[in-house]
């Protein structure tokens, strides 16, 4: 209601003053994904129809140096603590993985999915890879070999957060190594970037000055170093007025100062005879050994280009609150896109993390798409999404595919001296015209997940702990699993869903477990329900490391038929880490907790109030319920009308990190309370459907729906 009603608000006071989103052509929608890269690349490839249309990819993957690194735990804080390690089994396995084998998988792990983003980029696009010191001579070769060498754009070297101390040097930088599709075509579109000059890029060519009385002196080492004082005058460097291009009409000799000058041998005069009078005329043509050179003055273009080394990328810090235990500043992110893209195109990051690529992206007009396997790391990019104001960037048609209106700078070369021209107006890319009238909102996307699974998910084996008094040996992962949960379960041998059935002298359980590398999905659990129905069976238990969002959802769905009950059973994640020793099935399971809501009606309409949600405690191994103000309820939303296909995000509550500024766009501020998590929706009215769903997301990322008819 936040932005609702400051717009209403606005519409009916000022017109001028809007809040609003872009929006793109062909209604495209952003997308957040849930999933490993590798599988969400070969889909976006396969079926969602993208190869070649990725504009730009930045590829942040784990520097192979430290787990903990990699890995945050909550969404409501960046720091890890040691005896609090992430329940995210998914992550933890993905990153363990990427080592089997050293640094050969790493590798691997990099090749398989830079094979893949070529397969996604257009035919000029470009690839970022950003990386350390440490692994980057391996990185290199394993990119010359997907790329091809002669497809490397450079290496781009920036500032990071602190140094990491190693006993000789400190480490105060990380690389960006950048390779195209195709050089050529890449050079013709990419446009450079400028910044305002500064002192520092002065002192490596602009070594002379010319003082108020015309006087030209050459400026010492100290002087070039800031340890003496420069003489007063404008600082030029001295251009040299040939070039390797030309024709016999521009080797003739110039008489300057009652001395000829001739071009070097095999090259040309820069201009003409008449061009040459006219550059002495403005007193722009100084003598040095046997050659002539013209002035370039530093005022002569008040901006100068980035090259390699980025020394700013620290000055804007992460643009608020840091939210992730590796966050890459978006400065980074926005050189690397206004370098390459333009307003409309799209841009993809295969690890996600806290979501600055599409927080930049959204912020210059590009479209993204971006993956994660973490549910941390989905969702805290969510929010920060969701709580994002951005400036409003002037466009000269409907969307931003149309362009932007930049501020320009204006440069004197020089051809401009020689024809009299005006001084050469350039757009600055990177200093899009604000509409100070409008307030910005992120625009709209999708949260999605790989939902895909098959009989192989399920075929992995796992190793058991040689000290329970017997060898070392590879134990079937369905069958062990199993018999954790239920000792006296019976395995079936089937291909089937229900993978054990556990008798009793009461009733027959039947026994489901998720994939060893996945999620539960909510087709898993249709198609375990109808193979229990087919066998007879009134109990389902659904046994995982983790769940997709909408399996309570579902869960109440089949339930609602009154001829079958299912429970949902999470897998403590390091249960077969710590080599089976616990045998309590208590000590190494617990019910999957679902929200607890309350629906009340007033004058106004319906309202939801959350009251709380049951959350697995790791230490004492136990399902526990927490009130909503409790601290670990890091977002919740609200469909208002469920269709029981998509959940569509009609209230979203959460916390502002920090506030934003939203009184010099809109002429008025907001309550404080506005920007906090609030546990009580807004009235609305019933629907077509009369069924709403919650969501819930906890400090640790998991996310449970609950569905109620109204």
């Amino acid at each position: 209601s936040l932005f609702a009603d400051l717009e209403k608000e606005l519409r009916e006071s000022d017109k001028d003053k809007r809040v609003e989103f872009y929006t793109h052509d062909e209604e495209w929608k952003n997308k957040l994904i849930t999933g490993d890269s590798l599988p969400v690349m070969e889909s976006l490839i396969k079926y969602e129809g993208l190869a070649g249309k990725v504009q730009m990819i930045f590829f942040d993957p784990p520097y192979g140096i430290s787990y903990n690194s990699n890995h945050q735990q909550r969404v409501d804080t960046p720091r890890n603590e040691e005896r609090d390690r992430g329940d995210d089994v998914l992550t933890i396995r993905a990153y363990n993985d990427t080592w089997v084998t050293g640094v050969h998988s790493y590798l691997s792990h990099i090749a398989e999915r830079a094979y893949l983003g070529r397969e996604l980029m257009a035919g000029d696009g470009s690839f970022f890879m950003q990386i350390s010191p440490d692994n980057q001579h391996l990185l290199r070769s394993v990119l010359d070999e997907v790329f091809g060498k002669s497809n490397f754009a450079g290496q781009i070297v920036f500032r990071k957060t602190s140094a990491k101390g190693s006993g000789f040097l400190d480490s105060t930088y990380d690389l960006l190594l950048w390779y195209t599709r195709d050089l050529d075509r890449a050079k013709r579109r990419f446009a450079p970037l400028y910044h305002e000059r500064k002192g520092t890029d002065l002192a490596g060519q602009y070594t002379r000055v010319e003082t108020v009385d015309g006087e030209v002196l050459s400026l010492s080492s100290k002087q070039l170093a800031g340890i003496e004082p420069a003489p007063a005058g404008r600082r030029f460097r001295p251009v040299l007025l040939s070039s390797q291009s030309g024709s016999e009409n521009y080797q003739f000799g110039y008489e300057f100062e009652g001395r000829t000058y001739f071009p070097p041998s095999n090259r040309y005069w820069s201009t003409s005879r008449k061009g040459l009078d006219r550059l002495v005329s403005l007193g722009r043509i100084i003598p040095i050994g046997k050659r002539l050179y013209w002035k370039y003055y530093a005022d002569d273009a008040a901006y100068v280009p980035y090259r390699d080394i980025w020394e700013d990328t620290l000055s804007t810090g992460f643009g608020g609150t840091k939210l992730y235990s590796v966050q890459t500043p978006p400065s980074v992110l926005e050189k690397c896109i206004l370098m390459t893209t333009r307003p409309g195109e799209l841009v993809f990051d295969p690890t996600c993390g806290s979501g600055t690529t599409a927080v930049v992206a959204e912020q210059y007009g590009r479209r993204w798409i971006t993956c994660d396997t973490s549910r941390v790391a989905i969702n805290t990019t969510r929010v920060r999404l969701l709580s994002q104001v951005f400036d409003t960037y002037r466009l000269r048609s409907a969307s931003p595919s149309g362009g932007f209106d930049y501020e320009t700078m204006e440069r004197v070369r020089l051809k401009t001296l020689v024809y009299d021209m005006e001084p050469e107006s350039t757009p600055l890319l990177n200093r899009p015209i604000r509409d100070t009238n409008a307030v910005r909102m992120t625009g709209p996307f999708e949260i999605a997940t790989l939902g895909r699974y098959s009989v192989e998910d399920w075929q992995g084996y796992i190793a058991q702990d040689s000290s329970l008094g017997e060898e070392s040996r590879l134990g079937d992962y369905v069958d062990v699993i199993c018999r954790l949960y239920m000792p006296n379960s019976e395995v079936e041998g089937g291909v089937g869903l229900v993978h054990a059935i556990h008798e009793s002298a009461d009733d027959q359980i039947g026994i489901s477990v998720g994939p060893l590398t996945g999620r539960v999905t909510a087709r898993q659990v249709y198609d375990a329900v109808e193979d229990a129905r087919a066998l007879g069976l009134s109990k389902v238990h659904m046994v995982g490391w983790a769940f997709e969002a909408n399996v309570g959802e579902v869960k109440s769905e089949l339930e609602a038929s009154g001829d079958i009950a299912i429970e949902l059973v999470m897998i403590r994640p390091d249960a077969l880490a710590e080599g089976l020793k616990i045998t309590k099935p208590s000590e190494l399971f617990s019910p999957l907790a679902l929200p607890e809501i309350e629906i009340v009606r007033d004058g106004d309409g319906v309202q939801v109030i959350l009251k709380g949600v049951g959350l697995f405690n790791r230490k004492t191994k136990k399902t526990e319920y927490h009130k909503a103000d409790s601290g670990y309820i890091a977002a919740w939303y609200l469909d208002e009308d469920y269709d029981g296909d998509c959940f569509v995000d009609c209230q979203m509550f959460f916390d502002f990190k920090k506030a934003p500024n939203l009184k010099p766009a809109v002429g008025g501020a907001v309550e404080a309370d506005e920007f906090k998590l609030a546990f009580t929706s807004e009235p609305f009215e019933p629907g077509e459907y009369r069924r709403v769903a919650v969501k819930v997301v906890d400090v640790y990322g998991n996310e449970s729906t609950v569905v109620r008819d109204l």
